[in-house]
């Protein structure tokens, strides 16, 4: 079996006797306009092989595109969930072979056998089990899986080969309906505990191949709270029995298999060529969605001063500060396997570092880190200013120029765990500690702003008397 990734839940799939294109979008941008497939791609539409059979999982936008089905050939069979719009506008398109199937129905294609399986979502879609000799692959799309669904297709395929799984617990609406912007532990870790339930012996991250753009692109630091390498990781962790059986398909890509056998045919479709990746840009970091940090320097610190400054805190001063507190007050950051990311906003550009404490000796990375689960953001003036005892914490927190966030947790055979809450810390409140550095800058306010003595009108005698008298203080005339 041969599985041709066109682009996010878009595949070409090829059984021994059977071509099959599912849940087809050909152009970008898609979506209304909203989004495009992710890594960006060229389809070379007159280049599409010759297809059986098409089949839609359901109606959201980004797998029922009407300009894809209207370019296709209409003379194919159909598969479709029970959905009345998605027949009205396929018939009115042209196609009048079109079958629509409930959960757990089967079609039978000469030795081809096709599956559908249950979404808990109710809203009519399903994902797909295909079948052949050379073995099974289950295509999750993007449904809710039950333990019971998982049950059912076990009983009639033991043994799945290939998995191309909903992975990415999107945090779609959750801004714009003034819900949570943490990561998402709980569906992550079920979609993690389903893994481990299914056993597949090669898996792939499915269906989440976009990202927004124009006016809307703002909400990708929101939308995609997993790295597809987190995920990969997090796989090996869950499944250790799948090794290096862990793909990731980019548009372009070709998986194919027989027997438990895999290949990985990178950029090797006829129809479909890889363009830009640029990963970072969906990097999750809700604490700068809608306002992102810049730092105007008020104080006008000298740029370069600032600069050289922070490059000497971050790898050498920062850098022995944890490895020397690595057994005391970072324990906790070692137990965790933490991976903490620094980045420093500058007036003119800014720098990430990242410091992973699983490593014996912690070193300062420059650059982003996909393992990253600790983050922290801060202006340069107000780390500047920490560093120099210029600044409080008061100041860096309640200005907005300090920001922070996390997803720590530890993926299991059982799932994820994660710590309690409060029981990691950002490194720079221990660097920085705030009573030491509240102290030493209300002493230089003192020094700043008191009266010289002997101008002073308060070496006239006090007129009153305070005495303590239990727990009461008592004023009283001299």
């Amino acid at each position: 079996m041969e599985i041709h990734m066109i682009g996010h839940a878009s595949i070409f799939v090829e059984t021994q006797d059977c071509k099959i294109l599912m849940d087809p979008v050909l152009w970008d941008p898609h979506c209304e306009g909203m989004e495009e497939v992710f890594p960006t791609r060229e389809v070379i539409h007159e280049r599409i092989p010759e297809f059986d059979l098409l089949i839609i999982s359901h109606r959201h936008l980004d797998h029922f595109d009407v300009r894809s089905l209207a370019y296709l050939p209409k003379t194919v069979d159909v598969l479709i969930p029970k959905d009345k719009i998605l027949e009205t506008c396929l018939r009115k398109l042209g196609y009048s072979q079109i079958y629509p199937l409930g959960d757990f129905s089967e079609v039978k294609i000469g030795s081809t056998n096709i599956l559908t399986t249950r979404s808990e979502y109710r809203l009519p879609e399903y994902g797909i089990v295909f079948a052949d000799k050379s073995g099974v692959f289950w295509n999750q799309v993007d449904s809710d899986v039950s333990t019971d669904t998982i049950r059912f297709v076990k009983s009639r395929y033991p043994q799945v080969d290939f998995l191309l799984a909903l992975w990415q617990p999107m945090l779609e609406s959750n801004y714009q309906c003034n819900e949570s912007l943490s990561f998402p532990y709980s569906s992550y870790n079920k979609l993690l505990r389903n893994i481990s339930r299914i056993k597949p012996r090669a898996i792939a991250p499915g269906s989440n191949g976009f990202k927004l753009i124009n006016e809307s692109s703002w909400l990708n630091q929101i939308l995609f709270p997993v790295t597809r390498e987190q995920f990969c990781r997090d796989v090996r962790m869950v499944c250790p029995e799948i090794k290096e059986n862990v793909f990731t398909l980019d548009p372009g890509d070709i998986l194919a298999f027989k027997n438990g056998e895999f290949s990985y045919l990178k950029e090797m479709s006829q129809f479909v060529n890889k363009m830009d990746d640029n990963r970072e840009s969906l990097d999750f970091s809700p604490v700068k969605v809608g306002a992102n940090l810049i730092d105007k320097n008020h104080d006008n610190y000298n740029l370069n001063e600032m600069k050289e400054a922070i490059e000497q805190e971050v790898n050498i001063n920062l850098t022995k500060f944890l490895q020397d507190n690595k057994d005391s007050l970072f324990l906790e950051h070692c137990h965790w396997n933490v991976i903490y990311q620094l980045e420093v906003v500058f007036p003119d550009s800014s720098y990430k570092w990242s410091f992973d404490f699983s490593k014996d000796n912690i070193q300062a990375c420059l650059g982003r880190n996909t393992f990253a689960n600790l983050f922290t953001i801060i202006t340069a003036s107000s780390f500047y200013g920490l560093l120099k005892q210029i600044k409080g914490w008061d100041y860096v927190y309640i200005s907005g120029y300090y920001r922070r966030f996390k997803k720590i947790y530890l993926a299991t055979n059982h799932g994820i765990i994660k710590p309690n809450e409060g029981e990691i810390e950002d490194p720079l409140i221990f660097r920085f500690p705030y009573k030491e550095i509240f102290d030493v800058i209300r002493h230089k306010e003192v020094e700043k702003w008191k009266q010289p003595i002997e101008n002073s009108s308060f070496l006239d005698e006090s007129k009153t008397l305070m005495m303590k008298i239990g727990n009461t203080l008592v004023r009283l005339s001299k």
